[in-house]
């Protein structure tokens, strides 16, 4: 008895000195938040930049189009972050096909005891003890084991898991598809518009002038009381008018060539030229019609092809769960070492195996089988809802496709006629001074007008290619730079606009 009340109070003091050291080393573990400080944002900001444009080829002249698609896809941040993507992705795939693998354990031990690990015996019947106290173990041993294991369900649930990976990648690369797709067009629009505001450029700031000085001078003139008030109120209203519509323009293209910087990844504030584009990407009618075009966006948009492989995997999820029916077995052989020297033997192999099936969960197989093919009803009523929305999108961006050649058309012939009409005011020898500047300006605005409408009707046709899901990416290039890949890249564009027309 006094023995068992010494073991209880060492097992107390060992207990309460556990408890003081784990009290101790928990304190002594105890974890801080640190504050970001600002050289620690320095330091990121830092790095960033010098990340931004890291690994660039440097622009050596003029870009053309092909050349800033050709940087748009390769350098574009959202293009990287969508490879990453991509990367990723594989990687699981490939982590998840260990899944499938059977289970080797090797380990190794070492075990020492402070006492021997004896035992007694007591006689079941009579209570006394029938052998003394004794041992078959060491105080020290080490242990050795090498253990094969595998489990059929999980091998193929493993399976259909890997799968479904697989097609996640596919869903990455449709991703990355969709994504350059995107940018090919914000480049398309940029560049129109960047290429004819800096061809207009010069012409702009004349024409600004122009219009100031007439309005001073009409203005001049008025307090002379060389012109009456309501024509010089007439002609002013016309100048502002041409004045407000300058400065239109100038927002709406002259922001573009800061959104091209952005789009092929250069400094905002770069300076750079643009390249006149090739004759051969004039805009022109579209001979296909409407069914051949919804036929290839149903076939080729990315979107749609995303929600097939959609669809498979929720098809996967169906198959998992009726394997989940069936029992877990489990099958397993090894090798183990004991350094024990009272074992007979001290190594020996075995083979096991053991079943285990939870009954329980086959009163919900039914509702998840249904949840399951929910999930599959759920992508094909998606898949059904958005080829709706991309036929709609082609027809859309045909028609205004339509509208906005016919707005270029328009905008060429009204040009044309305001040229002339300021040819033949110019000439006269009737007309005032002010009536001139008026016919040259309005002659200026719309050629400024039809270029932009001509740059409008090159977005407009990007809008209809990339409604119809044409990859603008050819499948290699031959030049190792990026103006000699930009030339090869226009001659895709060129062949994609030919196929259509």
């Amino acid at each position: 008895m006094a023995e068992q009340q010494n073991a209880i109070g060492k097992g107390r003091q060992l207990l309460v000195s556990l408890g003081l050291a784990s009290s101790i080393f928990v304190t002594g573990c105890a974890i801080n938040p640190k504050v970001v400080t600002d050289d620690d944002v320095l330091g990121r900001i830092a790095e960033d930049k010098s990340n931004l444009f890291a690994g660039q080829e440097p622009i050596s002249g003029p870009i053309g189009m092909g050349e800033a698609l050709v940087r748009a896809i390769q350098y574009n941040l959202d293009s990287r972050v969508k490879r990453m993507e991509l990367a990723v992705a594989s990687r699981d795939l490939d982590f998840s096909e260990f899944g499938m693998l059977p289970d080797l354990v090797a380990s190794a031990g070492y075990n020492k005891r402070s006492n021997d690990p004896g035992a007694r015996s007591i006689n079941t019947e009579t209570g006394e003890e029938s052998l003394p106290p004794s041992r078959s173990q060491e105080r020290v041993r080490e242990t050795r084991d090498l253990e094969f294991m595998w489990n059929i369900l999980d091998f193929g649930i493993s399976y259909h898991t890997a799968h479904q990976k697989a097609h996640e990648v596919s869903i990455a690369k449709q991703r990355q598809r969709k994504t350059i797709q995107n940018i090919a067009q914000d480049v398309v629009d940029a560049f129109w518009k960047a290429w004819v505001a800096q061809e207009m450029e010069a012409d702009m700031e004349q024409l600004l002038t122009t219009t100031e000085d007439a309005i001073a001078q009409s203005a001049t003139l008025v307090s002379q009381q060389s012109q009456s008030k309501k024509e010089a109120l007439r002609y002013q209203t016309s100048l502002l008018s041409i004045r407000n519509s300058l400065y239109e323009m100038q927002e709406r293209m002259g922001l573009a060539k800061i959104r091209l910087a952005a789009l092929i990844n250069i400094a905002p504030d770069s300076q750079y030229t643009l390249k006149n584009p090739s004759a051969n990407l004039e805009p022109g009618q579209i001979t296909r019609d409407f069914a051949s075009l919804a036929d290839n966006a149903l076939t080729m948009r990315p979107e749609l092809r995303e929600e097939d492989y959609r669809k498979r995997i929720s098809q996967r999820e169906i198959k998992k769960s009726i394997l989940r029916l069936f029992p877990s077995i489990r099958i397993g052989t090894g090798y183990h070492a004991d350094e024990n020297e009272f074992l007979i033997n001290d190594d020996w192999t075995d083979v096991s195996y053991d079943i285990s099936w939870n009954i329980l969960g086959l009163f919900g197989i039914n509702a998840e089988r249904k949840f399951r093919e929910a999930q599959v009803d759920l992508a094909d009523a998606r898949r059904l809802a958005l080829s709706m929305a991309v036929m709609t999108q082609v027809k859309l961006s045909m028609e205004r496709y339509k509208l906005a050649l016919l707005r270029y058309q328009s905008s060429q012939q009204l040009t044309e006629a305001t040229t002339d009409y300021a040819a033949v005011i110019d000439g006269a020898g009737n007309e005032s001074e002010l009536d001139k500047i008026k016919a040259r300006s309005d002659a200026l605005v719309s050629q400024l007008r039809t270029n932009f409408s001509y740059a409008e009707a090159q977005s407009s046709f990007a809008r209809v290619v990339n409604s119809i899901g044409i990859d603008l990416v050819p499948d290699s290039f031959q030049a190792a730079d990026a103006a000699g890949r930009g030339i090869e890249m226009e001659k895709h564009w060129s062949g994609i606009k030919d196929s259509m027309m």
